[in-house]
């Protein structure tokens, strides 16, 4: 999401607002007369008109009702009444839709004399200033350290020659503005009522800018195959989404939801296939899927490069190369290539946050300026790196065997969207997870238990940031989680509360695919019959093995769970196991103990990642 900073420095932006006309009588005869059925109908069941309705299986994607005429939505044939009276009774009106205007022309000859660009003053400049020669679907990566990034952000990007003979390139996305640090607050108007979304038309450099140097983020260009009518119908929707107001919503209408339609342009009758609850990773394999997409670009942040070049070199080396680029002189120093790179990302990612002064930087910068004219001929091979397509798909549907205090059940777990602190993280930097509307229950096979189901979890929303802290970058793992969750009682009793939880610590990756780390957590629960407030250090650590797994373990200490008089231990083992497409096999094992008592649950789920 964009910052108020970048909303506000953004001056070349499209927007109209457009009074409502009013639609009294519009399926008079009169105002349909000229058309007929067929027409009328043609127009209604095409997938486009679909499309720049934003409607899937004929239903609004959104749920929004002002984007419509009369803001109201009836049906897509309702809908085609109504524009072709707007269109017939007031001309002017085909300013706020000439992607609309478009398709009509395409099927009913009587519009085929009206000309947006000679009627639209501001149409006819956004068309001049926002040319669409290229098209590019432009995937800034997660930032691992944002809950509201965690999943990435995709837009659209157009290039071309303007009116006035120069190159320039636009971004197009979709936002809305966290403004509070009330997260129950927040949770409740991205989730539940919507806030007011964004949509903005503006320089590609100011997005670039925020994402690459500001927020530290990867981005992934890619090139778009569309035809010449394809580009018309895309500039002409864009201009009619800068007439709209439609709320955002965290998992139904967000930057991949507006993004996803701008894509289908070029496939309007594959949009029913796409999933409800969108992610900006959908969008890209979307587009890969239904071969839109020509070339590919990696761009990488320098707090990337910085922390990947560094796990190539030695320690001791790379501190005194640190210790050169701070404060003394590089020229002392006798480079090789990938040191030579090393410092230069080093010397960008100080000044971008500010940690060297600019006299400084450039004094190295020109230094490694001479460095990097020995090295003219090389260049980083990162072609190991995992790409944004190859990750597995987001939402999950678990089922397995679990083996709780010596009875048996059958194991259930779904959420829609999701990234896993289990899955495979070696594409990112550190171990993350942010998972939406998590479920998971129990349902008995013992004959004691047939048939019985067990809630464990309703988990709102839950996040764990655990970003390694290297000799260059400090970095606080946060973890946060709002739902409902079983715990243990003192009386060996499991009870379902009502639980918000915070946290910080620290990450330490040892080697490479190796880290440990160390985690604070403070905690509220609640149910009928307990308030309580409580805290938790944890001490875990993970490993990628040979065998394309990981194993986890983590020890913890609860105290106050429950309003419990002893403390709660609890060891968790786990093994997670990769290279199965489309889905995880996960083995999990929890050793809980209050005293003398013990509590045992192993539990093995295979799920499928769709």
């Amino acid at each position: 999401m964009l910052k108020k900073a970048i909303k506000g420095s953004i001056v070349a932006s499209f927007f109209l607002l457009i009074s409502p006309f009013s639609l009294a009588n519009y399926t008079s005869s009169d105002s349909l007369s000229h058309f007929s059925e067929a027409q009328i109908t043609a127009v209604a069941n095409d997938p486009l008109w679909h499309l720049l309705l934003q409607l899937k299986n004929s239903h609004p994607i959104g749920g929004d009702n002002s984007i419509y005429i009369g803001q109201r939505f009836v049906s897509a044939l309702d809908e085609t009444k109504k524009t072709l009276h707007l269109f017939k009774t007031n001309v002017d009106s085909v300013c706020s839709y000439p992607a609309r205007l478009r398709l009509i022309q395409s099927y009913i000859p009587a519009f085929e004399n009206v000309k947006p660009k000679l009627l639209c003053k501001d149409y006819k400049e956004f068309l001049e200033s926002v040319p669409a020669d290229k098209l590019k679907l432009i995937y800034a990566s997660e930032n691992v350290t944002s809950a509201s990034s965690m999943m990435g952000h995709i837009m659209l990007r157009m290039d071309g020659i303007n009116n006035k003979g120069l190159f320039v390139k636009h971004g197009i996305t979709f936002f809305t503005e966290l403004d509070s640090l009330n997260v129950p607050k927040i949770m409740y108007n991205t989730l539940i009522t919507g806030k007011e979304g964004v949509f903005k038309v503006a320089p590609y450099e100011d997005f670039e800018n925020f994402y690459l140097y500001e927020e530290q983020r990867n981005l992934w260009s890619y090139a778009l195959n569309f035809s010449t009518e394809d580009k018309r119908f895309l500039q002409d929707f864009i201009w009619e989404l800068g007439q709209q107001s439609p709320k955002y919503f965290f998992h139904i209408f967000n930057c991949a939801t507006v993004t996803q339609l701008l894509v289908n342009i070029a496939r309007p009758g594959k949009l029913g296939d796409v999933a409800n609850w969108l992610t900006p990773l959908d969008v890209v394999k979307f587009a890969e899927n239904n071969n839109l997409i020509s070339s590919t670009e990696f761009t990488p942040s320098n707090k990337w490069k910085v922390t990947n070049l560094q796990n190539n070199l030695d320690t001791l080396r790379s501190a005194e190369i640190a210790k050169q680029v701070h404060s003394v002189d590089l020229s002392s120093l006798s480079l090789s290539f990938v040191e030579a790179k090393y410092a230069e990302a080093l010397n960008q990612y100080l000044r971008e946050s500010n940690q060297i002064a600019q006299k400084r930087y450039e004094k190295n910068a020109k230094i490694l300026t001479s460095v990097r004219e020995k090295f003219s001929g090389f260049a980083l091979d990162v072609s190991e790196y995992p790409v944004p397509t190859d990750l597995q798909n987001e939402s999950y549907l678990g089922i397995g065997y679990s083996h709780v205090d010596d009875s048996n059940y059958l194991k259930i777990r779904s959420f829609p969207v999701a990234r896993r602190v289990e899955d495979d993280n070696r594409g990112v930097i550190g171990e993350t997870e942010l998972i939406l509307a998590d479920l998971e229950m129990r349902v008995g096979v013992d004959s004691d238990n047939l048939g019985t189901v067990y809630l464990d979890k309703a988990m709102l929303y839950q996040m764990i940031s655990r970003i390694p802290v290297t000799q260059d970058i400090t970095n606080l793992s946060s973890s946060f989680n709002i739902g409902i969750n079983r715990v243990l009682s003192d009386e060996r009793d499991q009870n379902l509360v009502f639980q918000t939880e915070f946290g910080v610590g620290l990450t330490k990756e040892i080697t490479k695919g190796v880290g440990v780390y160390s985690d604070v957590i403070l905690g509220a629960g609640a149910n009928k019959e307990q308030q309580y407030l409580y805290v938790r250090p944890v001490f875990g650590a993970y490993i990628y093995t040979k065998f394309n797994n990981k194993l986890s373990l983590q020890i913890e200490r609860t105290y106050n769970q429950y309003g419990n008089s002893q403390y709660l231990d609890e060891f968790k083992f786990g093994l997670h196991q990769y290279g199965i497409s489309n889905a995880a096999l996960d083995f999990n094992l929890s050793v809980q103990s209050i005293g003398q008592e013990k509590f045992t649950q192993f539990e093995a789920i295979l799920a499928y990642r769709f």
